[in-house]
């Protein structure tokens, strides 16, 4: 038992990185490998369901700010890519590693070019601080607790399924803090990139 637990305590020393976007320690079992590879993978299965808008001009221009935004990130090495997913759906989302959308159903609701790149700005920073890779990493833990306590806990099995399904609704979508934390962020990109 002292065993393991030393083995997870030395894994978890080693899978603690500094987080780029906000210089704090943080544990990650996600490499920025993993991270830029599920990024293309679901970018590939992103094209597939939504199709992404025809309209070469707007795709370039719409890249054009989301790069501009990308150069001043603390992750500016990034495979980075904006593109508008063709959908009615008004909606923007990030995908881990760099590519990020908006859709075309949300254009008509953007006034001028400072209020698009609040939006993009606001995914790069969900990209810049790792939220998807946290969301593994706590995604892991959970399911790690949810072994041990199958094996260590009379009657850990039964409440091991339920705690799961518990975990599942967590995981959905980003905390509150992580969307603060991504407006902020979207804000000092704006800044930088001239934007207010």
């Amino acid at each position: 038992m002292y065993r393991l637990a030393a083995i997870v305590a030395i894994a978890l020393v080693a899978a603690c990185a500094t987080n780029p976007a906000t210089g704090k320690r943080q544990i990650n079992l996600m490499s920025e490998a993993q991270e830029i590879s599920a990024g293309q993978e679901g970018d590939a299965q992103v094209k597939k369901e939504m199709g992404v808008y025809s309209d070469a001009n707007l795709q370039a221009y719409i890249n054009g700010i989301g790069m501009k935004l990308a150069a001043v990130s603390e992750r500016p090495s990034l495979p980075w890519h904006y593109s508008v997913a063709d959908t009615p759906a008004v909606n923007a989302f990030a995908l881990p590693g760099g590519p990020i959308y908006i859709t075309r159903g949300i254009l008509p609701f953007l006034n001028d070019e400072a209020q698009l790149a609040g939006v993009l700005g606001h995914e790069t920073g969900h990209v810049t601080a790792r939220h998807a890779a946290q969301q593994y990493t706590r995604a892991v833990g959970g399911t790690i607790g949810l072994v041990a306590l199958g094996i260590f806990v009379p009657g850990g099995q039964q409440l091991g399924g339920l705690a799961e399904q518990g975990l599942g609704v967590l995981f959905l979508k980003y905390s509150r803090g992580d969307e603060s934390q991504a407006d902020q962020l979207g804000v000092r990109y704006a800044t930088r990139a001239n934007w207010d």
